[in-house]
């Protein structure tokens, strides 16, 4: 016979199916997770030290016995936010559970764990939204369409913004932002004019030249890699003069070849969610936007704090189960009316020390 709902839909329960659904799920890994390191603490407050590490200052020259002139370190900004929390619920109906108990003491009893698995779904569904939440965080620093690294938070309907740079972001975006798509010839998506590949190689030339920083992967989704496909000067470019007027098709291969010739390595992204504001599907990596980074740079952590379910859960008791890290299952039951219930909540954001190693350019 099945276990009783009370033992067999708990937080202990539903950490081990999730462990078993993600391994089921085969997608790709989120990129900007694997870009961002993980640390967990208990507080709300997040911290972090950023300074301008690119070009090296050449050391002054001195006389003997002399006293050592002192270094002015500036140049360093302590960056300070609280966490956002997230958290939602899903209930077990009365009817639910009375369905699961039918089949638990009927001839037939495995039938009730086909109830089972199909009410521990929504948890899973719940687990995965909350997965979203620092993908999408991470690319708000990554990819922002004005050139500004901050991360949305909306709650009941109003938004509010955690800050990255201290100001409006007016400074940051001098140096870190390249907008072309007001120009109706050089943005990408006028396809007769666009320069795409002359943009890539020129923006990490100057980018050099200016920080001492190297950017290696301009990161886009599919959208805006076709405009550089379709661009006449990217056909021109890469296939040569003879081949362009012989009509001969162009292959993305040939083209992240050529650039890869220049040291800029092209990463498509496509992985979308669903926003809550609004209901829409968006691209984690706006079309339009393309972010470079620099190989072999931190850029930062993303840090989970401990949430109020974590701190009154009993991983012993099995009412509690933490998975991703930082993400807390929770199930309590109701006395009235008799519902059990699931809340998956989170606490996160990402540190961005080497943000002044990342451009945004905005190209259409």
């Amino acid at each position: 016979m099945a276990l009783p709902l009370a033992e067999a839909f708990t937080a202990r329960s539903l950490g081990v199916l999730w462990n078993n659904y993600e391994k089921t799920l085969g997608a790709a890994p989120y990129l900007g997770r694997q870009k961002f390191g993980t640390r967990k603490q208990d507080g709300l407050s997040l911290r972090f030290i950023k300074g301008k590490n690119g070009l090296p200052v050449s050391l002054k020259a001195s006389n003997f016995d002399a006293q050592a002139e002192l270094r002015d370190v500036g140049g360093f900004s302590d960056i300070q936010n609280k966490m956002p929390f997230y958290r939602e619920s899903y209930m077990v109906t009365e009817e639910e559970e009375q369905m699961y108990d039918n089949y638990r003491s009927s001839e037939n009893s495995a039938l009730a764990n086909d109830v089972l698995r199909e009410i521990s779904k929504k948890p899973m569904m719940l687990i995965e939204g909350a997965r979203v939440v620092p993908e999408r965080q991470i690319w708000q620093l990554l990819a922002p369409a004005d050139g500004i690294p901050r991360v949305q938070v909306t709650i009941g309907g109003k938004s509010f913004y955690v800050d990255y740079t201290g100001d409006d972001g007016a400074e940051h975006k001098r140096d870190h932002f390249v907008d072309i798509s007001s120009s109706s010839t050089d943005k990408w998506s006028a396809s007769a004019t666009a320069t795409p590949l002359d943009d890539l190689i020129e923006e990490r030339r100057n980018f050099a030249k200016k920080s001492g920083y190297s950017l290696t992967r301009f990161t886009m989704n599919t959208e805006t890699w076709e405009m550089v496909l379709k661009a006449e000067d990217t056909k021109k470019q890469v296939l040569g003069i003879v081949a362009y007027q012989g009509g001969i098709r162009l292959q993305q291969s040939q083209v992240t070849e050529y650039l890869r010739g220049y040291g800029i390595e092209i990463e498509v992204y496509d992985k979308l969610y669903i926003d809550p504001a609004d209901g829409k599907t968006k691209y984690f990596v706006p079309t339009g936007v393309v972010s470079a980074t620099c190989a072999g740079v931190y850029l930062g952590d993303y840090v989970f704090g401990k949430t109020p379910e974590e701190r009154s859960g009993s991983l012993t008791d099995g009412n509690l189960s933490i998975v991703e890290t930082g993400i807390s299952v929770y199930t309590y039951a109701t006395n009235h009316p008799i519902n059990t219930h699931c809340v998956v909540s989170m606490i996160g954001l990402p540190t961005f020390e080497g943000m002044d190693s990342v451009v945004v350019m905005k190209v259409a």
